[in-house]
């Protein structure tokens, strides 16, 4: 078993259904054993913003997928999502990175977790069913997602193999060992942990291939499902498995601070909010500025508390030195609130009317995929 580093307490264990914030990610690092990405990667033949910019912090066993991608070897990708509510920035930072690792050769795996939603969060299925294809396959698509190498499936359908390989993987754990990942842990959230170590090993079944590099890229708090499925593949007898690789995001923040949330319409903006809409959520947003203009010349923005500058840097402007100079001009004072705002409203307007149009386009091919 991945046991938790010695020195942790055990009541600091992430929960994956509860509410995460992190304030010091170099601390997570070493609490949880999760290694620096900047070296391993360099190494890939593209880089992606989320890695130029530290976005994309953390991994575990992300150069086997590096060897993999740089020898033109086969890997998968596998995320899951869940049908909670519209699809925002938050949810596109996953997105971005299926659409990356499938430009560099990987097989994508994407799992609707109705079961999940079901047992843990009393959802209605036929919402969640709804929901999944016109918030999330549809907005995939209309940002470059490729379905014709994906594998998307929702966790009620899997095939039988699928489930059944969901309960034999009881077989490799004990109580007490899913304790010491996830704390005090309900028969509900035991087989939602156990249906996801089937999604994240299904790549790897024999009837998709065999033993391959997989990698899932995960927000912190998803953290524990990795341990434990890594876990699994080290412990099963009956078929190989490569230990799957994991790669660790930064959240986004609200845009009122705090957490992003799918239950807040004001911490988000959804990808399909109307324009007008979304760029009022700008103006609202909190920012780094300082309470008066003499004091913003003198001290500049701070720009950690500025979360109109996350969503530049994370989602609105691709070009490093646009972003640096942005960068600098505000925390330099230079730059004021109200025009780094109309920065990012200017950026979200053309970034919605594009995407809105091909959201469009995209319906189409979804029902085809889908058919």
């Amino acid at each position: 078993m991945m046991h938790m580093a010695q020195d942790q307490d055990p009541e600091e264990n992430i929960d994956p259904w509860g509410s995460l914030q992190i304030e010091d990610y170099a601390d997570t690092m070493d609490q949880f054993g999760i290694d620096p990405m900047e070296k391993t990667g360099e190494k890939l033949p593209q880089q992606h913003r989320y890695l130029r910019r530290g976005i994309v912090y953390g991994h575990r066993d992300f150069g086997r997928v590096v060897d993999a991608i740089n020898n033109d070897g086969p890997f998968a990708m596998m995320t899951g999502l869940m049908p909670s509510g519209e699809f925002h920035f938050g949810h596109k930072l996953v997105a971005d990175q299926m659409i990356f690792y499938q430009e560099l050769g990987a097989e994508l795996f994407i799992a609707v977790a109705d079961v999940e939603a079901y047992v843990t969060r009393d959802m209605d299925t036929d919402e969640m069913r709804e929901l999944a294809i016109d918030q999330y396959l549809t907005n995939y698509i209309a940002l470059g997602l490729d379905p014709e190498n994906v594998h998307f499936y929702f966790q009620s359908e899997g095939s039988p193999h699928y489930n059944a390989m969901s309960k034999y993987f009881s077989k490799h754990v004990t109580q007490n060992e899913v304790e010491a990942v996830y704390g005090d842990i309900s028969p509900a959230k035991t087989v939602s942990a156990l249906t996801q170590a089937a999604d994240i090993l299904q790549p790897q079944f024999a009837e998709h291939g065999g033993p391959k590099p997989v990698v899932v890229p995960v927000g912190t708090d998803q953290d524990p499902h990795i341990r434990l499925t890594r876990d699994i593949a080290s412990r099963f007898k009956d078929q190989d498995f490569i230990k799957p690789a994991a790669t660790y995001h930064k959240f986004m923040r609200g845009l009122q601070g705090g957490k992003m949330s799918s239950s807040k319409p004001n911490s988000y903006i959804a990808l399909t909010d109307p324009v007008d809409e979304a760029l009022t959520k700008i103006d609202r947003a909190k920012t780094g500025g300082r309470d008066t203009l003499e004091e913003h010349r003198e001290k500049g923005a701070d720009i950690e508390e500025d979360v109109v500058f996350e969503l530049l840097a994370f989602h609105l402007v691709d070009d490093d030195d646009r972003l640096r100079d942005i960068h600098d001009q505000y925390s330099s004072g230079e730059m004021l609130s109200g025009e780094l705002k109309q920065i990012a409203k200017d950026e979200l307007r053309n970034f919605l009317e594009q995407h809105q149009e091909k959201r469009a386009d995209a319906k189409d091919r979804v029902d085809a995929f889908l058919s």
